[in-house]
């Protein structure tokens, strides 16, 4: 059966497929487009890396952290908990048919590898080593970081290697899930020459990494029932609202109704925390987990706020306490989520503010102090307005009726006129068009 992650299919012959890529990558990079032959998932990735400014003989991949160090960090990373596992799994594979397992952190570090003592130190010659990135923009193609890149498992086979200096390589990589936020820890990896690639190793590899879930979720499940029993205690001996939560911020249990099936920022550990209702909490150690207690009033009602978008360079928030002007990004950001009620990740209004999905962190330090002016108005996981109502949205809503004319009376000018924001742009020019009088 045809798996269209793997490059190598059952019945090809190694060596061929590895010539015909080869002159197949050749052909990409002297007439800058990639022949049919060419799978999806690499030549989008090949455009990534050119994006990235990578060319096919780049330098090796940069070491990001001392090779101590990286054992360092593979000692305390959740994967090396299942590094028996992943041994008894592709045991035959590394040994019998000379290949090393690899295994990386989420960002493409490589932290641990080990197998065929042959294979390791071909792969040390070309920094397929722990403390090295092998991420794409740093690495190029690799199964390791395309793996990455595009959140699934895939082969990459010899000339399928963005960079010429790994094409006498074959690797099948996977990442590997949180059991409880979902978002990727790292990426176990199957290395080994080219001549002895098998159809079958990216299902191993698969395998393995789904075996590697299922144990980090059976530990989190045993996790969550001694943090339920310490939250019994103390629960019964607090007043008011009360929740126990996982590391992760994800509530467990909660004897406040609007904390269930929520999930709130903990990064700071114990202390003060700000909850989306714009009230305030406290976050204390619960042995594995956290407890979070709020004053009894924590359910008092919230006020709503009003947001105007429309005709000056600045945004106008009218809540109980005020006016406030917000200008540059927080104006900005506070327009985007008003067009977008569904919500929007730090990923998407970097994309949407700056061009440039990377800057992430950026926008969480704009939304930092936006929480500060919004308040209760701001709820993350995604980004999104809560208890607001924006004249913008009023206005969406007019069209979507087909009520153009209704919609046109409450414009009082452009969207945010001089934001050049990207999304903004974009947004203002399709709104001018859509409420355009089509009578003149």
């Amino acid at each position: 059966m045809h798996d269209p992650d793997a490059s190598l299919q059952a019945g090809v012959d190694p060596r061929r497929w590895a010539d015909l890529l080869r002159r197949a990558h050749e052909a990409t990079f002297a007439r800058g487009r990639a022949p049919s032959i060419v799978r999806d998932v690499v030549a989008d990735s090949w455009e990534r890396c050119t994006t990235s400014g990578l060319t096919p003989d780049a330098p090796a991949a940069p070491l990001m952290v001392e090779p101590a160090d990286a054992r360092s960090r593979w000692e305390e990373h959740p994967l090396s908990r299942t590094a028996d596992l992943l041994r008894g799994v592709l045991a035959g594979l590394l040994h019998d048919a000379r290949h090393i397992l690899v295994v990386s952190d989420a960002d493409g570090t490589l932290l641990w590898s080990e197998g065929h003592p042959e294979v390791l130190r071909a792969s040390e010659a070309i920094q397929f080593s722990p403390g090295y990135s092998w991420a794409e923009d740093h690495a190029g193609t690799n199964a390791v970081g395309t793996a990455l890149a595009a959140g699934r498992p895939v082969q990459i086979f010899s000339a399928e290697h963005f960079r010429s200096a790994v094409h006498a390589f074959q690797c099948s990589g996977a990442p590997i899930r949180d059991p409880d936020s979902g978002e990727i820890l790292g990426v176990i990896d199957v290395t080994g020459s080219y001549r002895t690639g098998h159809p079958h190793n990216l299902a191993l590899v698969q395998t393995a990494a789904r075996l590697a879930e299922e144990r980090l979720r059976s530990e989190m499940l045993e996790r969550h029932t001694r943090i339920l029993g310490l939250f019994a205690e103390h629960a019964s001996r607090h007043g008011g609202p009360a929740a126990a939560l996982a590391p992760s911020g994800r509530v467990l249990a909660a004897t406040h109704d609007a904390w269930r099936d929520q999930r709130f920022e903990v990064a700071g550990g114990t202390g003060r925390i700000v909850l989306p209702d714009g009230s305030t909490g406290t976050l204390h150690d619960l042995g594995e987990g956290l407890l979070l207690t709020a004053p009894q009033d924590a359910r008092a009602a919230r006020s709503r706020v009003a947001v105007t978008v429309f005709g000056k360079p600045f945004v106008t928030l009218r809540a109980p306490d005020g006016e406030h002007r917000l200008s540059g990004r927080h104006g900005e950001i506070v327009a985007l989520l008003a067009l977008n009620p569904d919500g929007l990740s730090s990923a998407d209004l970097a994309e949407m503010l700056y061009g440039d999905r990377t800057r992430e962190v950026t926008v969480r330090a704009e939304m930092h102090r936006l929480r500060d002016v919004l308040g209760a108005g701001l709820a993350t996981r995604p980004y999104r307005l809560e208890h607001v109502d924006s004249d913008v949205a009023a206005v969406l809503a007019d069209l979507q009726e087909g009520q153009v004319a209704r919609a046109r009376s409450r414009v009082r000018g452009p969207l945010l006129p001089g934001s050049s924001a990207p999304a903004i742009v974009a947004a203002r020019q399709a709104l001018t068009a859509a409420l355009a009088d089509p009578v003149r």
